[in-house]
């Protein structure tokens, strides 16, 4: 299914697996496969579209109950400009070439290969996300390791980790005040002063912190 005049998607699943890559078409490509008693919604309101996983119905005992036996594989295709909304339930989130406002995802992995981001947060879950540029950003895991590669700041940063180790690394692109806080967790910088980890003018704040859980912060 292809959609023209989107500047906005919004994209919700569960028990399923997303795949979105960016690209140089002017349109967004819609393709799903299902598994099981399970749909999904495709619908443009306007300049946003919105895609829905939804398991079916069915009446046992004379009582409407949702399916948990269904999943979809779902494909995007985005211009490069439109910004993302997604959340995945159960399931995996993979993208490449695309930007974030929201990138969630709950009991799932998250990997993101040089996309933008404003929000990155997993639970029971890894995150793992490449961003050529990055800033303001929230990125938070519970139960879950995270680890960023940021080649440039436009903004502060803040990662958050509960029960889950992190890594940043970051180049010398980067204008960067390092603060790190630990409960119950090694903390490791690597490249840069530990006792006054500034790179280049320091403009913006790296603030990362972790309960139960390592750091690691290196220059690359």
């Amino acid at each position: 299914m292809m959609f023209e005049n989107v500047r906005e998607v919004q994209i919700k699943s569960v028990n399923g697996r997303i795949n979105i890559e960016g690209w140089d078409n002017d349109y967004v490509e819609v393709d799903y496969t299902l598994h099981g008693e399970v749909d999904v919604e495709v619908e443009q309101e306007g300049d946003k579209l919105v895609i829905k996983e939804k398991p079916r119905t069915k009446k046992v005992l004379g009582i409407f109950q949702k399916s948990s036996d269904g999943w979809a594989e779902i494909e995007l295709k985005v211009p490069r400009k439109v910004v993302v909304k997604a959340k995945n339930v159960n399931g995996e989130l993979h993208a490449k070439n695309v930007r974030f406002t929201e990138a969630i995802t709950v009991n799932g992995e998250l990997e993101l290969e040089n996309c933008e981001a404003e929000l990155i947060k997993t639970v029971n879950g890894e995150a793992k996300a490449s961003l050529p540029t990055a800033g303001p950003l929230k990125a938070t895991t519970m139960n879950g390791d995270i680890v960023l590669e940021i080649e440039e700041l436009e903004d502060d940063i803040e990662v958050k980790s509960v029960n889950g180790d992190v890594v940043v690394r970051i180049t010398d692109f980067c204008d960067a005040r390092i603060k790190v806080t630990k409960v119950n967790g090694d903390v490791e910088i690597a490249g840069i002063d530990s006792n006054d980890p500034v790179i280049g003018a320091g403009t913006y704040e790296v603030k990362v912190s972790t309960v139960n859980g390592d750091v690691r912060v290196e220059l690359i």
